[in-house]
């Protein structure tokens, strides 16, 4: 699974993360990412959601975020979870 840091407000009309256009962003490797088939996760702080990358004509990278999946991770042991967010 690879992990990609994202800014969940920075979308477009159509609900899509808007990639390309952050700094951060400047050297990610998105087309060998789009290729390598693998599960991608959306981070943002921490919130996250499983997603696609796509290339767009206009937008550049995009990722394709499946909002279904936001926040929803199970842990187990259930009282000890895996994953907690960061203090900001």
């Amino acid at each position: 699974m690879i992990v990609i840091e994202v800014d969940f407000n920075h979308l477009d009309a159509s609900g899509r993360l808007l990639l390309a256009d952050l700094v951060v962003h400047e050297r990610t490797p998105f087309a060998e990412i789009a290729a390598s088939g693998e599960r991608v996760l959306f981070v943002d702080g921490g919130e996250f959601v499983e997603g696609s990358l796509a290339q767009d004509a206009g937008r550049g990278w995009v990722g394709i975020a499946d909002w279904a999946t936001q926040d929803r991770l199970r842990s187990y042991p259930s009282d000890h979870p895996a994953l907690a967010p960061l203090a900001r």
